[in-house]
């Protein structure tokens, strides 16, 4: 059994840092990638609830509004 030294043990270790740490920069590279999708996504839900909530909130206030304005308008 041979004997490696410490430079050579040493050596072996930082390269398998490197890699790991190569590795783990293409994963973070990846995550935020995703996380820029997923925000732009929920931005355009977001968008469209807004659009969706100001509908409602409009026939709303028309189906109160428009008995009150039958009432006072001369039958035909």
């Amino acid at each position: 059994m041979a004997v490696e030294t410490i430079e050579a043990r040493l050596a072996r270790l930082e390269g398998a840092y490197d890699q790991i740490s190569a590795r783990l920069g293409g994963v973070e590279q990846r995550l935020s990638q995703l996380d820029e999708r997923l925000e732009a996504r929920f931005n355009r839900l977001d968008d469209k609830m807004d659009r969706q909530f100001y509908w409602l909130l409009g026939l709303l206030v028309i189906s109160i509004l428009l008995p009150i304005a039958m009432r006072y308008l001369p039958a035909p």
